[in-house]
């Protein structure tokens, strides 16, 4: 692993701060997809998302950053031939580790089960990713499949990402995981553009209750908090769906849950619309 790092680190040098945004190519939009604690729906989400925007047009890469544990290739029903391990390792080049997946999402696996990327430090993960992401064509959309969890990795990850979506459930638990990575997350990077996802909720109504909650907390406490929230229903279909290998949105996209998930898709897809226009315009300014 040491070898590895080192490698990686002449890649690096001294650019990667732990808490600072790392520039990724211009124009390319990419949304973190993370949560307190494992089990809320958070790669579901990430894989759902990432088929959804590609149905709409867009060119859609998903990285399963839970650097060690992947397991999107498991819902998507893929067996990638390499990982971001291979890469780290210099026995394939970024432009030929990615695998096409159902709907027509390009998606990088970091493995599962491998102890250097389990191991793996922060920064280099997080300069890993955007070497990576230098693969991305202009107007690419790229979702970030993080592990669960705080640790110095997610934090960078979370740090690097134009959005962040945080995944939680109604269960006490989960909440107070959530806002312990908003905590975390809004300490490093106060202007952070944040969505709450409340998933497994019984009724639009339960998880506004989650939202307002968490929104409470994080307002009395941090001074700031996430921007907007969104709901998504328990619906055996995602364990369905999960056990199929097919995405709810390709498999069951008019369930309950797969009609929730598309309404996420399409607000998400006007804020990218919107960012890139702007983004756009401010270049134009600076280059006149």
């Amino acid at each position: 692993m040491l070898d590895q790092a080192e490698a990686l680190r002449a890649l690096v040098r001294d650019k990667v701060l732990c808490c600072g945004p790392v520039p990724h190519p211009p124009k390319v939009f990419s949304v973190a997809v993370t949560s307190g604690k494992g089990g809320v729906g958070k790669t579901s989400l990430a894989v759902n998302l990432a088929v959804l925007l590609a149905k709409s047009g867009r060119q859609v890469r998903l990285v399963d950053a839970d650097f060690g544990l992947s397991n999107a290739e498991v819902l998507m029903g893929v067996a990638p031939k390499y990982s971001l391990n291979d890469i780290l390792r210099g026995t394939v080049d970024p432009w030929n580790a990615w695998v096409e997946c159902p709907g027509g999402v390009k998606l990088l696996s970091s493995g599962s089960g491998l102890e250097e990327m389990a191991n793996i430090d922060g920064a280099i993960g997080v300069r890993l990713i955007d070497h990576v992401l230098q693969t991305a064509s202009d107007g690419d959309v790229v979702i970030i499949d993080t592990a669960p969890g705080i640790n110095d990795s997610v934090s960078s990850l979370l740090s690097f990402a134009d959005e962040v979506m945080v995944v939680t459930t109604p269960e006490p638990t989960s909440i107070a995981d959530s806002y312990a990575v908003m905590k975390v997350l809004l300490n490093c990077r106060p202007d952070a553009d944040v969505t709450l996802v409340a998933n497994c909720c019984q009724s639009p109504s339960q998880a506004a209750g989650v939202a307002d909650g968490l929104d409470s907390i994080c307002s009395r406490f941090l001074g700031r908090s996430f921007q907007r929230y969104e709901y998504l229903p328990s619906d055996a279909t995602v364990g369905w769906a999960i056990r199929t290998q097919r995405p709810v949105a390709l498999a069951h996209g008019h369930s309950s849950v797969g009609t929730w998930m598309r309404k996420i898709a399409i607000k998400l897809d006007d804020r990218i619309r919107k960012r890139c226009a702007l983004a756009e315009a401010a270049s134009e300014l600076v280059e006149a």
